[in-house]
């Protein structure tokens, strides 16, 4: 076996997947009049060869790009504090570009399966995946245009912000594990553009017209974290009203009883509470000496957690509890809260940060050619499906 034939899947994992049906229901006031309408319009201008994965990995890319663009320039979220060097202007219009162009592919790119009939699990699992592993860049990269120190909020603090994006995705997914109905939330078309518009605002105004006070000593970065909240809360609402609906009023809820149902929480809920614990335990304060990599790790393992469930309800599979990136990083934290790690601490997470990355991306490349050597079908190129028709 080659280094990415590991099979990660089970029989009935795979098996699962043959019977899978997209049900997915997009119906923002933002998506219905301005969203589709555009991507259905560009669509028709991709060539029928271009494989819809190809789009979903570029749009990732970009987004990631701005990060490690941001990254070169302001590693420790310092650059836009005061007395820092300043990130120049025209990385934010970099930004913007990127924020637009890859949230335009994430959203074409099942367009493009549909028209091209290359729809299938394999395509939204990659997809679906990769929007995980996204919540980290989108979250670092805006509240680096704050900094750290006036007008803006701590790196603990942004760990629950990202904690709180990272909870409308999991439950997004948690919803339909219970339902069988993938419900985006109203608030993710309305980030991507409000994103685009955020950094577009920056580029022209620069960083420091968002240096002031609402409301008393309520900076503008801490009215952001507090629409951030607002969201997560309204997400979680209305999907728990969609679960009641599906098991109380219309019995169709998918699992056989309440323990079965939360059990997807029981991860994302054992990291969230060790990344705040280790946030704010730590003897070295590690999130504030690299709050890059705290946050980088922390999302890795989220991501992991998050593609482990999405395969099991798109598999109709019962969902793991827990994995070995999880324990690993509950481990490398209970090691440093206590005090094991001492000076250590900081190299100990660089080097979980490498570890948990090379793995997280050896599970989804496993993963994927799996997939693909079951549906007879290739990740980055239609010709299958030339070879099909002939």
């Amino acid at each position: 076996m080659g280094i990415f034939d590991y099979h990660y899947l089970s029989e009935g994992q795979v098996k699962g997947f043959d019977n899978y049906k997209y049900s997915c229901i997009d119906n923002s006031p933002i998506a219905v009049y301005i969203s589709h309408p555009f991507w259905n319009w560009l669509v028709k201008f991709y060539p029928e060869w271009l494989a819809p994965n190809t789009l979903t990995l570029g749009g990732f890319s970009l987004v990631l790009g701005s990060l490690f663009l941001v990254s070169a320039f302001d590693y420790d979220m310092n650059a836009n504090s005061s007395g820092g060097q300043h990130i120049p202007n025209w990385i934010w219009l970099v930004c913007a570009i990127c924020t637009l162009l890859g949230h335009t592919m994430d959203g074409t790119d099942g367009k493009q399966a549909r028209r091209t009939g290359a729809s299938g699990p394999t395509g939204e699992l990659f997809d679906h995946g990769l929007d995980s592993w996204a919540t980290v860049p989108f979250t670092i990269t805006l509240f680096s245009i704050f900094g750290r120190s006036d007008f803006s909020i701590s790196a603990l603090r942004l760990l629950c912000i990202l904690i709180s994006v990272q909870l409308v995705f999991i439950v997004t997914h948690w919803e339909k594990y219970n339902t069988g109905v993938l419900f985006l939330s109203w608030g993710y078309d309305a980030s991507q553009y409000g994103l685009t518009f955020f950094y577009l605002a920056t580029y022209a105004l620069g960083f420091e017209t968002w240096k002031f006070n609402v409301f008393g000593n309520l900076a503008f970065a801490e009215v952001f974290e507090i629409g951030f909240y607002a969201c997560c809360f309204g997400s979680l609402v209305m999907s728990l009203v969609n679960i009641h609906k599906a098991y109380v009023i219309e019995k169709t809820g998918r699992q056989s009883s309440l323990y079965e149902g939360i059990l997807p929480m029981v991860p994302a809920t054992l990291l969230f509470a060790t990344s705040i614990v280790w946030g704010a335990m730590s003897p070295t304060k590690v999130i504030d000496r690299d709050p890059h990599m705290f946050l980088w790790t922390m999302g890795v393992v989220f991501s992991n957690i998050a593609c482990r469930l999405i395969i099991a309800q798109m598999s109709h599979t019962r969902t793991e509890t827990i994995n070995a990136l999880l324990v690993a990083y509950m481990a490398v934290t209970g090691l440093a809260v206590m005090g094991v790690l001492g000076s250590a601490e900081l190299n100990v997470l660089r080097l979980l940060a490498v570890v948990v990355t090379v793995a997280h991306v050896h599970y989804g490349i496993c993963v994927v050619r799996q997939m693909c050597a079951h549906f007879n079908i290739l990740a980055f190129s239609l010709d299958y499906l030339k070879q099909r028709r002939e």
